[in-house]
């Protein structure tokens, strides 16, 4: 179970189908091996063992085991695009590292949110 997660949402005019593609080929540029599973996306970033062997606080933010789970929803003739980031430190303590994880998370949710409105807004 997470600690922490971070939610960010964005509403889009296209439709499901063209938003679970700009979000599995924005997880896949980032790194992550996009699962789809119907109008969910979801992937893992970062790396628990080069995390650990580096130590939280001295490793760069990229290393830092994040989940992203991005699900799509009809939302009012419109499409609600829920970004959702958490992170996957699963055992251990986040002690020197709380505060450059966190920022992490949230940034990587606004980056998944704005990079998703940018990429539907110039058609796909």
């Amino acid at each position: 179970m997470p600690q922490f997660y971070y939610q960010d949402t964005v509403m889009v005019p296209v439709e499901v189908g063209g938003c679970v593609e700009a979000v599995r080929r924005t997880l896949a540029e980032m790194g992550a091996k996009p699962v789809v599973t119907g109008t969910r996306v979801s992937g893992k970033l970062g790396s628990q063992l080069k995390m650990r062997l580096a130590g939280g606080a001295f490793c760069p933010a990229r290393w830092f085991p994040i989940e992203v789970i991005v699900d799509v929803a009809e939302a009012g003739g419109q499409r609600q695009v829920v970004v959702n980031v958490a992170d996957r430190l699963k055992v251990g303590i986040m002690l020197g590292m709380e505060t450059k994880y966190r920022k992490h998370c949230q940034q990587t949710a606004a980056y998944i949110r704005t990079t998703i409105a940018q990429r539907l807004a110039a058609g796909g």
